[in-house]
């Protein structure tokens, strides 16, 4: 009897690209929603991209990526903007564990449900933002902060997840981590492709 020695896959390299390309795909959106979207505000709506980047990642995902992306994504916009440090993390971080929860199966099927996942995410980002902020001391006003802007900030965040979509199921693709008994299961099978 022959051994034969199935070859393992080195997925490492490409590990390791797709982090790096995640962590410019955040930089590069946290950035934009701080420095060039307050100049050229969509409807007068700045898109919360990094929060709909990590809700679109939570939909397409099966692990907890999507919390780090929330939680670092969070920390960038505090650290760039104006707000108390620790606001928008901490929401961030909440709100992509609530709204991407249990929909991951069907967020790989089409972009509906991630798009949805966002809509859910700016109705409840806006108000807890204001409510927090108003915790902390600040002034704000419910009607022009929330009611006001809020079904704006819905279009606007909701073509900004359709827009986002391709580039984070390609970083998904990139940084999933692959098992050997996914490839072990096809070679013993005979069935490559």
């Amino acid at each position: 009897m022959i051994a034969a020695r199935i070859p393992q896959p080195h997925q490492g390299w490409r590990v390791r690209v797709g982090t790096i390309a995640a962590a410019l795909l955040i930089l590069t959106l946290g950035l934009l929603q701080a420095s060039v979207f307050p100049s050229f505000a969509i409807a007068g709506i700045r898109p919360s991209l990094v929060l709909m980047a990590a809700v679109v990642l939570a939909r397409v995902s099966d692990d907890s990526r999507a919390l780090y992306w929330g939680f670092l994504g969070g920390l960038l916009i505090d650290l760039l903007s104006a707000a108390p440090l620790g606001v928008n993390t901490l929401l961030f971080t909440l709100l992509v564990y609530i709204v991407g929860g249990q929909g991951q199966r069907f967020g790989r099927v089409n972009v509906v449900f991630p798009i949805l996942a966002g809509v859910a995410a700016t109705l409840l980002y806006y108000p807890a933002v204001v409510l927090t902020l108003q915790w902390l001391g600040f002034e704000l006003d419910w009607g022009e902060h929330v009611w006001k802007r809020l079904p704006r900030a819905v279009a606007v965040n909701a073509g900004a997840t359709g827009l986002l979509y391709p580039a984070v199921r390609l970083v998904d693709r990139w940084t999933r981590p692959q098992s050997a008994g996914r490839y072990l299961g096809r070679a013993r099978g005979g069935q490559f492709g």
